[in-house]
Order: structure tokens, then C-alpha cells, then sequence
């Protein structure tokens, strides 16, 4: 999830005005019984693919570099009319073209085959990663600066739907700590480190204990979304591939389709 941070201050003075609002931890409501679905609401109402099965399968595979597994997907598609994608990113800096243009391309892509693309602000990741100096409000700022970057991108929004982790999480936070616990305890710190790349970091550096804990969390947002399909960069795959090795430890049946899209290089 981790990009490269940049100077935001005037970027946040800028977007004082965003119409995009955040509920802060303290004024979230009471927590949702679960099952949680993540876009459950009387207003949004997913728009049904009138393409035939092969042309979204097409359609989605496309956006992939790598696809784990291709027969998961295609049997996926023809089971569900709105599968669930999943990304998470952490709002870290000035978003560059790859980001902005080639995410926006993807989504519709993924949305015109009828999935619902779930868009996780890892605004508590980005705190856990030190982004932003562990400026709270500089981070959600940043958060609301990619949403409007990317709907300028010309991101079809109608199957779209951005949650903020902190929110979400203090809003079922039983549910979801059980989860980062049962990963936590499925896996060895070994096994985790090798993970260290997701957050912009090398195996091998001197991590936190709070980035020890981030790939814990990843995975287990992936689960908690109800996530069909993980579609992150390939810098992301160690952890989806954590969350499939995951399944087989605590015996869920479905694994996640992993649809990774190649990582462009970074323009300033």
C-alpha cells in the first residue's frame, strides 16, 4: 500500500474545500452486526455488466500482470455479478501518473465487468508507517486528495466505494482484531518480514514493531472486506500470497483471486 511520500503542506491548504467528507474514530456509529458488507446502503446499488461472461473475464484479466489463479477468476465471474476488488492505498504523498492514470483504467475496466472496486484509505496504515511525520490530519488530507485526483482521472464511480480504515475499523473493530490476531498467530515473525516490502521497506531493515504489524493488518482487511479479488500492484503480491497461505491455515475455502497489475515507474 505504501507510496512514496511527498510535501503536502500546500496541497492541504488547497483542499480545504473538498466536498469528500471523513467521519472521524470518535464519531463513528455504533459497530454493524456481522456479516459486515462493506457497501451495504440503501443509496449504492451496483450496475449490473451487460457483457457476455468471456469479455468480462476478458475485460478483468487484462488489467493483470499476473492472475492467481485464471480458472478462480473466470469461475468467479460466472458466479457473481458483482465480485468484490480490493485495493488499499496509503495516503502518503503527491500522487504521480502511473497512480492517477492507470489506476483510473483498471477500475473501469474491473467495473465494467461488474465487479464493485472497494477502495481501502489506509489512513491508520499510513500512521503506523510514519508517513506525513504521524500527522494524522495531513494524512486523511492527503486521502481526499486522491479520490478527487483520481474522479479527474475520469474513474467511473459508479461501482466504486472509498472507506477509511480508521473508520471502519473502530466501527467493527471485534471482528476485525480477532482477524489481525489469528494471522498473527498463523505466522512467524520470519514470515512477516518477508512481507516488509509492501510498505516501501526491505526485508532486511530495522522495522518497527508497528511495521510488524502492518502486513498482520493488510491480510486481514482483505478478509474483512470480503475481498474476491485482491487488485494491487506486484509489489503488493507477498502479502496477497500471505492471505491465500492464510485460507489453508484457517480453513476458508475460497481464497482470493490475486490480480496483480505491473508497477510503472515513478514520474516527478
Amino acid at each position: 500500500m505504501a507510496e512514496k511520500e511527498g510535501t503536502m503542506d500546500s496541497v492541504a491548504t488547497s483542499l480545504k474545500g473538498l466536498c469528500v467528507e471523513q467521519t472521524s474514530p470518535a464519531e463513528a456509529g455504533p459497530s454493524q452486526p456481522s456479516p459486515f458488507t462493506p457497501y451495504a446502503s440503501d443509496t449504492f446499488k451496483p450496475q449490473n455488466s451487460d457483457l457476455p461472461l468471456e469479455e468480462r473475464y476478458r475485460l478483468a484479466r487484462s488489467v493483470g500482470e499476473e492472475c492467481i489463479q485464471e480458472d478462480e477468476l473466470r469461475r468467479l465471474l460466472a458466479a457473481r455479478a458483482h465480485p468484490t476488488c480490493y485495493d488499499g492505498f496509503e495516503p502518503s504523498g503527491r500522487m504521480h501518473i502511473a497512480q492517477g492514470i492507470l489506476k483510473a483504467i483498471n477500475v473501469n475496466k474491473l467495473t465494467r465487468a461488474g465487479c464493485v472496486f472497494v477502495f481501502w484509505v489506509a489512513d491508520w496504515f499510513a500512521l503506523l508507517n510514519n508517513k506525513m511525520g504521524g500527522d494524522m490530519k495531513k494524512i486523511q488530507t492527503v486521502g481526499k486528495y486522491f479520490i478527487e485526483i483520481w474522479k479527474a482521472c475520469g474513474m467511473n464511480m459508479e461501482n466504486v466505494v472509498f472507506l477509511w480504515s480508521s473508520e471502519e475499523i473502530n466501527k467493527n473493530a471485534n471482528e476485525y482484531w480477532m482477524r489481525v490476531m489469528d494471522v498473527a498467530r498463523k505466522n512467524s515473525i520470519t514470515r512477516v518480514r518477508r512481507c516488509a516490502t509492501i510498505m516501501g521497506r526491505e526485508e532486511g531493515d530495522d522495522l518497527s514493531a508497528a511495521q510488524v504489524m502492518y502486513p498482520c493488518m493488510q491480510c486481514a482487511d482483505i478478509f474483512y472486506l470480503k475481498a474476491d479479488i485482491c487488485q494491487l500492484g506486484m509489489d503488493q503480491r507477498k502479502v496477497n500470497m500471505l492471505a491465500r497461505e492464510y485460507c489453508d491455515d484457517a480453513k476458508i475455502k475460497r481464497k482470493p483471486v490475486i490480480l496483480s497489475h505491473r508497477i510503472l515507474p515513478t514520474y516527478c
